[in-house]
């Protein structure tokens, strides 16, 4: 068998029994009526969760080494929906690998005796009150940042955003004065997005190590950080005004992955200059992108659609997307983009929105190769094969 069944005592005495996959060092939790499909258990919100249920549970290595481990090793990593917060006190006598938890209501939890190596907390549109302590290494926030109240930090210095960008405005990450102390901090958001500004990174003045994914304007904002160490950027379609790598005295080390071609370049020329100059660390600068291929990636039009057909015009897509990185000749490029339209003239239901979604995929395919179509050729050519 490939799973083994597991009995909990999770709200009441063997309350659960629990089915878990051979060899996962995670737990899911989750409450009644919430999808069965995400979670490993759905428990009664309305009882009380007895975390102690775990102080008997142990990984292979664990079960070898109970003695260094009274209150249990299994799981490693928790990912919990729901507003028990029992789990706190009961993490600060056994240390936690990593513990997510999101919130199904508006809440103040303390931390700050919780031992918590990784905790990743998401906002749903919910304020959440915190406290941290000394024990929580890394602290993630996710969702609505602006709801979260950092009322007070012990000693944490990690931290890592992945913010909620909906509106049209580029997005300002509110002030988190309680954490204006730390020293590693990671951003992460849609390469396709709205754009993340870096001029509200500037409260983070103490910072050594910066990680940034996606799409970022005022680059030129980050020549500030003079203390800066070690920088990388990741999926990043717009680099402009990022300053040049000689700009921080004591950069030691710079990752560039999946990001636009034309500064990439240059990048990689600076690089090379700056490893003459001072002794780096692990530095490179790969994997350069034509502005295409982020739409490509992240902005395929099919997202809305739903069941087989959406597979498969996603399906379609990608293989289009491949076969046109190859086409050599317009004559090439025009039967791929008129196989990829005839493929749609076979489903059923194709309305205006979704005539419009294929429209888009086209623009966007054209765009794809070395000899790039026309935007009027190319839709030219879809209006006359198209039966929807």
């Amino acid at each position: 068998m490939n799973e083994k069944k597991v009995q909990f005592s999770l709200t009441a005495e063997n309350s659960h029994k629990i089915y878990i996959p051979l060899g996962q060092g995670s737990l899911a939790i989750g409450n009644i009526g919430m999808d069965k499909k995400d979670f490993d258990v759905l428990v009664d919100e309305k009882l009380a969760i007895n975390w102690d249920t775990f102080n008997t549970h142990f990984t292979g290595h664990g079960e070898q080494n109970k003695d260094k481990y009274p209150y249990g090793d299994w799981p490693r990593f928790f990912y919990y929906s729901g507003n028990d917060l029992g789990f706190i006190k009961w993490t600060a006598k056994r240390k936690t690998e990593n513990f997510s938890w999101t919130p199904q209501k508006s809440i103040s939890a303390d931390f700050t005796k919780a031992n918590i190596r990784n905790l990743s907390i998401q906002s749903k549109d919910l304020k959440i009150g915190l406290k941290f302590g000394k024990n929580i290494e890394n602290l993630s926030l996710s969702g609505s940042i602006e709801k979260f109240d950092i009322q007070s930090n012990d000693a944490l210095t990690s931290l890592s955003i992945y913010p909620n960008i909906s509106n049209d405005n580029a997005y300002l990450l509110p002030e988190l004065n309680a954490l204006k102390e730390i020293t590693s901090l990671s951003v992460y958001v849609n390469p396709l997005e709205q754009p993340f500004d870096c001029k509200s990174l500037l409260q983070f003045d103490n910072l050594t190590h910066l990680n940034l994914s996606g799409n970022f304007i005022n680059l030129g904002c980050l020549k500030s950080f003079n203390n800066l160490q070690s920088l990388a950027i990741r999926y990043a379609p717009n680099l402009e005004n990022l300053p040049e790598l000689k700009s921080w005295k004591q950069l030691t080390s710079f990752i560039a992955w999946n990001i636009e071609e034309t500064k990439g370049k240059l990048l990689r020329s600076e690089l090379r200059k700056l490893a003459k100059d001072r002794e780096l660390e692990y530095s490179s600068v790969a994997q350069l992108r034509k502005k295409i291929w982020f739409t490509t990636e992240y902005g395929i039009p099919f997202s809305s659609w739903t069941g087989k057909e959406a597979k498969l015009a996603i399906k379609t897509y990608k293989a289009t997307v491949k076969k046109l990185k190859k086409a050599k000749t317009e004559r090439d490029i025009k039967n791929l983009l008129i196989e990829f339209t005839k493929t749609f003239n076979d489903f059923s239901n194709i309305e205006t929105i979704e005539r419009e979604d294929i429209g888009e995929a086209v623009n966007q395919l054209r765009q794809v190769p070395m000899l790039i179509i026309d935007a009027d050729k190319a839709n030219k050519w879809f209006d006359e094969v198209r039966a929807y």
